[in-house]
């Protein structure tokens, strides 16, 4: 399929970072909003933009302290964050939109869906939470430290270890595990400079004032995600007005790059309003209503 992208270089609060829009076949949709991961740039959504582009257009990001935007200090908070991408959005797609939030990326599409719910028609969080654990905020102040003292590799093996869980049963892993340790590893200073500050901003600021979302949201992660568990995930569902959760069969934490395919097809199910019962691919979906599972 032959496609049109835009290229939006923006600058907010100071800090350069770059937008772009992907022009899809016109399949109805309003655009689709990807934001994403620590390790998630935004030329590098692949299969899972490809699908999406059937459906409708598709806008990726590099947010301040992201791939090739400016650093951002991590006093700066998710606030900040929300506020660039919703810079960028005024921009680029100025009416309603769907949004699909992953792990770090989740908190700042979960915070611009409490500032501006009017422009969100409906929110794909995968692989969130809604605070750090006590257990997992030393593991991740672990990685902060094995980076700061510059041992790589036993950063590395880290951050590996955080994401992916080692379960017999998880798809393409072994794929998986090279493709984002060869990641990690080819980290430049900058690279690493940036890790710092977002796992820091992470850990100080929470980035949630307490309020109930009201925007239809569906909460989803790998069925074996050590990070952002099952019950960190289902957890953060139950914190909107009205939401679904479940858990993808055969993933952990990197469920985007193990199940693609599923990915996509739950979310146009649920950006399109159809049935996301029955589905193979996934635990039978909950309808949550601020904590109260159907």
């Amino acid at each position: 399929m032959t496609t049109r992208q835009e290229i939006v270089p923006l600058t907010f609060g100071g800090f350069a970072y770059e937008g772009r829009k992907v022009y899809g076949s016109g399949g109805g949709l309003e655009p689709v909003v990807l934001v994403g991961g620590a390790f998630q740039h935004k030329d590098a959504w692949g299969r899972i933009e490809r699908e999406l582009l059937a459906e409708a257009d598709v806008i990726t990001v590099d947010l301040p302290g992201w791939g090739t935007a400016d650093r951002l200090p991590p006093e700066y908070g998710v606030d900040f964050l929300a506020g660039a991408l919703d810079h960028l959005l005024d921009h680029v797609a100025p009416g309603p939109v769907h949004m699909v939030g992953a792990s770090y990326g989740s908190g700042v599409a979960h915070r611009w869906a409490q500032l501006r719910p009017e422009r969100v028609r409906r929110l794909l969080l995968v692989g969130t939470m809604s605070h750090v654990t006590g257990r997992l905020r030393q593991r991740i102040s672990r990685s902060v430290e094995l980076a700061e003292q510059g041992r790589h590799e036993e950063f590395t093996a880290e951050v590996l270890d955080l994401m992916l869980s080692g379960q017999p049963g998880v798809r393409r892993q072994a794929a998986v595990r090279r493709c984002v340790g060869g990641l990690v590893n080819t980290m430049t200073d900058a690279d690493v400079a940036k890790y710092l500050d977002n796992t820091r901003r992470l850990l100080d600021h929470p980035g949630d004032d307490g309020s109930v979302l009201p925007v239809p949201v569906l909460v989803t992660t790998g069925e074996h995600d050590p990070l952002t568990t099952p019950r960190l995930s289902r957890e953060a569902a139950a914190r909107c007005a009205d939401a679904r959760f479940t858990t993808i069969h055969g993933a952990d934490h990197l469920v985007h790059l193990e199940r693609p395919a599923e990915i996509v097809d739950l979310a146009l199910r649920f950006f399109a309003g159809q049935p996301l019962s029955g589905l193979p691919y996934c635990a039978p979906v909950e309808h949550v209503v601020c904590g109260v599972a159907r």
